[in-house]
């Protein structure tokens, strides 16, 4: 078994944009800023947002602009979430709109005095139509940065995490310290809906069960067995997931000796509100995650995760937060290069079958100091 921690790259190798920090020269120059971020998934937006918050930091005074497109139900979290000032929705995914969709972000760079342009992308075909917006000051790593105002090297960032290489440009714009989990206040009215459900003095575990593809899921009764072996250690279990995995969620409560909490068999909101799933992770001392949107969830709140990586390699996706535990097999076949085909996996999914109850429970002992 191996655990993964998540790599960034080299402190030196920035040394040189904190001593004279750009973004202290753009402030009073930058009205607004376009980020270009693309298709956003649920992990691809978590991971976005501590780079919006130290944006936010750097340039308070200039509103910026969020590019790209969000899954339904992200939009509850852009109403809580300050950094970000506009949610512009836009998808290229035909070649036939491009020049509609850069006529309307020409558009969108006069409407909003827009003059500081950071393209998130490394689809070159991408930079190059971005390229063409009339703005004043580019910032971005695709293509090499050649369209950036500001070169920096990207040397071994296949071995680092995603969103070291996102807060990579942040760090070009001189700012040193940048956290990898947001700030966040939940409003009241969420906050008293999820305390009629949860006891304030209990020690919380909450387990997300569930992906977006079933073949990224450990199987649900050792989850079960799991959890009860964690109850044992006082521990009360929340199992969390979407609305559409109710059925999930209660064939592991019933496969349980010990009752759970399950919110979303309580009351449909809390399955259908990606909030709450945020707000249960910030109430818990640990999270036990497939390799899915509960992760980030608990990411985006610095709770500390227990990851189970089948298909993926954690290097670029593990969990970030203090005391979390990528658990991956590291098998030759992955990254699983089947998964989206229609022939069945060859190895019977070892990569997940092969990470047994036992690891993930010693797992969570570690990260919650159980002797």
């Amino acid at each position: 078994m191996k655990f993964y921690q998540p790599r960034d790259y080299p402190p030196e190798r920035f040394e040189k944009f904190y001593r004279d920090p750009v973004y202290l020269k753009l402030r009073g120059k930058v009205k607004s800023i376009m980020v270009f971020i693309g298709e956003s998934h649920y992990g691809d937006f978590m991971l976005s947002m501590p780079f919006f918050q130290a944006l936010k930091e750097m340039f308070p005074g200039s509103k910026i602009i969020f590019v790209g497109h969000r899954l339904k139900g992200l939009e509850k979290f852009s109403d809580i979430l300050p950094f970000v000032d506009i949610y512009y929705e836009l998808r290229m995914r035909k070649k036939r709109e491009v020049v509609k969709k850069w006529f309307s972000l020409f558009c969108l760079c006069l409407k909003e005095n827009v003059n500081f342009l950071i393209d998130t992308q490394r689809y070159s075909i991408i930079n190059l139509i971005l390229a063409f917006l009339p703005v004043r000051y580019r910032l971005g790593y695709g293509t090499k940065c050649f369209f950036s105002n500001w070169k920096f090297s990207e040397r071994g960032r296949k071995d680092i995490h995603d969103i070291f290489q996102l807060l990579a440009l942040c760090r070009v714009l001189g700012k040193k310290d940048v956290k990898t989990y947001v700030d966040i206040k939940f409003p009241r009215e969420y906050e008293e809906k999820a305390s009629k459900i949860l006891s304030p003095s209990g020690d919380w575990v909450c387990i997300f069960p569930g992906a977006s593809e079933k073949v990224k899921c450990w199987p649900s009764e050792r989850f079960s067995s799991v959890a009860d072996a964690l109850y044992k250690y006082g521990y009360s279990i929340l199992l969390l997931g979407s609305f559409k995995e109710k059925k999930l969620l209660m064939s592991i409560a019933e496969k349980m000796t010990h009752k759970p909490t399950v919110p979303v068999l309580i009351d449909d909101e809390f399955g259908k509100n990606p909030v709450y799933a945020a707000l249960f992770c910030s109430k818990s001392k640990l999270c036990i995650s497939n390799e899915s949107g509960g992760l980030h969830f608990a990411g985006l709140v610095n709770t500390p995760i227990i990851g189970i990586f089948g298909l993926k390699n954690p290097v670029k996706w593990g969990p970030l937060s203090p005391r979390s535990i990528a658990l991956y097999k590291g098998l030759g076949c992955s990254p699983c290069k089947m998964r989206k085909t229609k022939v069945g996996c060859p190895y019977n999914r070892r990569c997940l079958l092969d990470i047994s109850v036992e690891e993930v429970i010693e797992a969570a002992k570690e990260s919650l100091g159980i002797a």
